[in-house]
């Protein structure tokens, strides 16, 4: 079974709230007690500082899922949270130059054979079982993937 267009989106949009959804409440449950969260963030004390990490071994515990497609480029920078679980994640990196880390990303990923799709500012890649949605802020890069 291929991927649609609109399939990959909704993965997306899904994953994204999911996501959001996950961030907005972390760390406590209806009963306000502690709950335990998907999410892996960088420290704020600012060890393991900037530039130290990589995506595949960081310095400061946030690494990248182990279940990545093994063909899926990812975009540079300093991968600093993950959230998600099996076959959806949403990764977000710093970059002091995003736009420049997004077009360095679209370039790999269409190397690596990926259909990219721009809507309204966002790009989407897919693969036959593989959907990425990536934007940019004024310092980061967020990535949400889908996997069958």
């Amino acid at each position: 079974m291929t991927w649609k267009r609109t399939t990959s989106l909704v993965a997306v949009a899904a994953l994204a709230v999911l996501g959001l959804t996950a961030c907005q409440s972390e760390g406590s449950d209806a009963k306000g007690g502690a709950t335990a969260t998907a999410t892996t963030q960088a420290p704020a004390d600012g060890s393991g500082g900037a530039g130290t990490a990589t995506p595949d071994a960081p310095a400061d515990g946030v690494k990248k899922p182990d279940d990545l497609p093994a063909d899926l480029p990812l975009p540079s920078g300093e991968l600093t949270s993950v959230t998600g679980g099996t076959g959806g994640y949403v990764m977000t990196y710093a970059a002091t130059d995003p736009k420049g880390v997004l077009a360095e990303y679209r370039k790999a990923l269409e190397g690596a054979q990926y259909t990219v799709v721009d809507i309204a500012g966002v790009f989407t890649a897919t693969s036959d079982k593989t959907s990425v949605s990536v934007v940019t802020t004024a310092d980061t890069v967020v990535l949400t993937l889908a996997t069958l």
